[in-house]
C-alpha cells in the first residue's frame, strides 16, 4: 500500500471528522463566499528508494528525495529521510520519479472578445472580425485558476501551451504552469507570451472565407507590418514632409515575426498544410514551429534539414472500418478497410519517422480535453516510436522547446516538479500516485501491483440506476445514496444524504474498470474524492478529502438499489 506519514494527528482527525460529515450536509449547489485556500503541503517530503528517471535517459535507482519548502533539498543513495517528513513509500514495489508532463497544445478554457459585427460587410471587416489579432495573449483570457486543473495533475500534466483561439493570426500563445496553489488565472500564467500563432483557419461569415483568402489575408498583413515598419524608420530618421505614425502592435508583432526574433507557431494538419507553411515561413522570414502535423511522416527528412521542430499531436483517429488485430495482407481484407488502414498507417507512423529522420517533437494532446498525451504516445510506439523518445517527447523536449528546460530538471536545489508512478510512465496499468508542482503536491490515483481482471465491465448499463451505501471516515458512518444515468453524452451521477438534498457528481468518468467522481465541499473542506471498483454487485473503493490539517482518507461500499441496471 502507499503510505503518507505525517496525516492528521488523531485529535484532529477526530475534530474533522464531523466537519467532514457535515460535508454531505451543508447543501450543494450554493456558492461559497471566501477567498480559495488550497490545503498546506507539509515543510518537508520524502520519496525514499526511488528510481529516478532523468529526461537524458540516466537513470538513478535506489534514490531518496527530500523535498523541503518546494525544493529539492538533496537527493541520493546514502540520503537519510529527515525525522518528522511526509514519507511516501509503497511496500509491493518501487516507485518511479519522471520529469512532468508538458502539454504542447492544450484545451484550457479562454473568454476571448468577440468582435462588434455591427455595420460590417463580409468584403471588409476589421482585424477583430477577421481574427487578426496578434497582439492578443492567450493567457490574458484564462478562465480556470489553481483548483480548475486538478485532473491535469492527476494524470501528470505539469505545463501546458494556451494558443489565442482559430483564425490567420489570433495572437500569442501562452505557457501556464499547473498551479495549484494559484487563486486566479494570471498566476498560472509562466510565458505571456512564447511567439506568435498563426493557422490555415478561415474566419466566420467574414472574408478571408476560404484557404486562398486566408493566405493572401497572411501575406497582406506582413506587408502592412513591412510597410509600418519603414514608415516608423523614415518619421523618425527625418519627419519633415511625413505625418505622425502611430503606435501599432499587431503590426509591430507581425514585424518581429518576419525578422525571425520570435517563433510562429503554425497549426497545421497533415502533409498539405505542412508543405503551405514551411513555403509562407520561408517567403515571409518566419522562423515556424509546427502545431499538430499527424500525418507528416513523409515529410520528416525536409523538417529535419530545416531544423523545424514540431508539437505533434496525440489525437489520433481510431479505425471504423479496420480491426487494428488484422494483420493480414491488405488484399485479404474488405477493400475500404484496406483505404482506412493504409490512412491511419501515415497518421500512426508519424512520430517513428520523426525519429528516425532527427526531427525535434513533442507530444500533446492536440487541445482535447480527453485526449491523454500519454494514451496517443502509447499509439505511437505501437508503430515504432522508441519508448525513451516517447518519454522524452512528453517531458524534456517541450520544456526545452519552450524555453523552460528546468521544468524537467530533477536534481537538488531545484523546484520540486515531477510525477511520482507505479510503474514505467508508458505502461498500460500506470498509475500517477503524486505530481509536484512548483514544489505544491497533488495526490493521484493509488498503485497497484497484480491486480487480477475484475468479474464485471464497468460500462454506463452497468452502473445506471440507484445505490444504497455509506463511506466510513475516523470511524464515523455517512449513509449515502447514488444515481447514476446513462444518456447519450455519457454517464451523470447524483449523491443524497438524509435531511441534507441532493447534488451532483462532478468529474465523473469512467477509466476501464474504474469509476471516479468527487463532491464539492464547503471551502474549508475542499472536494471529496471518490475512486471504486465495481466487485460482487458491489461499488467499493477509496477516496480522500483535502483538509488545512491534511488528506483524510475514507472508505465506501455502496450495493445496488431496487430498480438498478436500466438504461435511462
Amino acid at each position: 500500500m502507499l503510505r503518507a506519514l505525517r496525516l492528521p494527528s488523531p485529535v484532529q482527525q477526530v475534530r474533522i471528522a464531523p466537519l467532514l460529515v457535515g460535508l454531505f450536509f451543508a447543501g450543494w449547489g450554493a456558492p461559497v463566499a471566501g477567498q480559495y485556500e488550497a490545503a498546506p503541503d507539509p515543510a518537508v517530503w520524502a520519496i525514499p528508494d526511488a528510481m529516478v528517471i532523468h529526461g537524458d535517459g540516466r537513470v538513478d535507482e535506489g534514490t531518496t528525495l527530500v523535498i523541503r519548502n518546494g525544493i529539492i533539498d538533496a537527493m541520493g543513495p546514502e540520503v537519510e529521510v529527515p525525522a518528522g517528513a511526509r514519507v511516501v513509500e509503497w511496500d509491493e514495489g518501487g516507485l518511479r520519479v519522471y520529469p512532468g508532463i508538458v502539454d504542447g497544445q492544450a484545451d484550457l478554457s479562454l473568454s476571448l472578445p468577440r468582435p462588434d459585427r455591427e455595420g460590417l460587410y463580409s468584403w471588409s471587416p476589421t482585424r477583430a472580425a477577421q481574427n487578426v489579432t496578434p497582439h492578443r495573449r492567450a493567457g490574458d483570457y484564462l478562465d480556470v485558476d489553481g483548483r480548475g486543473l486538478r485532473e491535469r495533475r492527476r494524470a501528470g500534466v505539469v505545463a501546458s501551451v494556451v494558443l489565442p483561439g482559430r483564425g490567420p493570426l489570433p495572437g500569442q500563445a501562452s505557457l501556464v504552469l499547473h498551479r495549484r496553489d494559484a487563486r486566479s488565472p494570471r498566476e498560472l500564467v509562466l510565458a505571456p507570451s512564447l511567439g506568435l500563432a498563426m493557422s490555415f483557419q478561415p474566419s466566420q461569415g467574414f472574408y478571408p472565407s476560404t484557404l486562398m483568402a486566408v493566405q493572401a489575408t497572411i501575406r497582406q498583413a506582413f506587408m502592412d507590418a513591412e510597410h509600418h515598419t519603414v514608415r516608423l524608420a523614415a518619421y523618425g530618421e527625418d519627419p519633415r514632409g511625413l505625418g505622425p505614425v502611430s503606435p501599432d502592435e499587431d503590426l509591430e508583432l507581425l514585424a518581429r515575426a518576419g525578422a525571425g526574433e520570435i517563433p510562429t507557431f503554425f497549426r497545421v494538419s497533415g502533409v498539405g498544410d505542412v508543405r503551405r507553411a514551411i513555403a509562407l515561413s520561408d517567403e515571409l522570414g518566419l522562423r515556424p514551429v509546427l502545431v499538430g502535423a499527424t500525418g507528416a511522416g513523409a515529410l520528416a527528412p525536409e523538417l529535419a534539414r530545416r531544423q523545424i521542430p514540431v508539437l505533434l499531436s496525440a489525437e489520433l483517429e481510431r479505425p471504423l472500418r479496420w480491426d487494428m488485430e488484422d494483420h493480414g495482407d491488405e488484399d485479404e481484407i474488405e477493400p475500404a478497410a484496406a483505404r482506412e488502414r493504409a490512412r491511419l498507417l501515415q497518421v500512426y507512423r508519424t512520430a517513428a519517422q520523426f525519429e528516425e529522420a532527427g526531427v525535434e517533437f513533442a507530444l500533446t494532446s492536440g487541445a482535447e480535453g480527453e485526449v491523454s498525451p500519454v494514451e496517443g504516445a502509447r499509439r505511437y510506439v505501437e508503430y515504432g516510436l522508441s519508448q525513451e523518445a516517447a518519454v522524452r517527447a512528453l517531458t524534456v523536449t517541450p520544456a526545452r522547446l519552450l524555453g523552460v528546460p528546468q521544468l524537467s530538471r530533477i536534481e537538488e536545489g531545484m523546484s520540486a516538479t515531477f510525477i511520482v508512478t507505479d510503474r514505467e510512465l508508458l505502461a498500460e496499468d500506470v498509475n500517477v500516485i503524486w505530481t509536484f508542482v512548483a514544489g505544491r503536491s497533488e495526490r493521484g490515483s493509488d498503485p497497484q501491483v497484480g491486480r487480477e481482471p475484475l468479474e464485471e465491465k464497468l460500462d454506463p448499463g452497468a452502473l445506471a440506476g440507484p445505490w444504497d451505501g455509506s463511506m466510513e471516515v475516523v470511524g464515523q458512518r455517512v449513509e449515502l445514496s447514488l444515481e447514476f444515468e446513462e444518456t447519450v453524452e455519457g454517464l451523470s451521477g447524483r449523491v443524497t444524504a438524509p435531511e441534507a438534498g441532493t447534488g451532483p457528481l462532478e468529474n465523473l468518468r469512467l477509466e476501464e474498470d474504474r469509476l471516479r467522481f468527487s463532491v464539492s465541499a464547503p471551502e474549508a473542506l475542499g472536494t471529496a474524492h471518490f475512486d471504486a471498483a465495481l466487485e460482487g454487485g458491489r461499488l467499493r473503493g477509496t477516496g480522500t478529502v483535502s483538509s488545512p490539517d491534511g488528506d483524510i482518507p475514507f472508505t465506501f461500499e455502496f450495493e445496488r438499489g431496487p430498480g438498478s441496471g436500466g438504461v435511462r
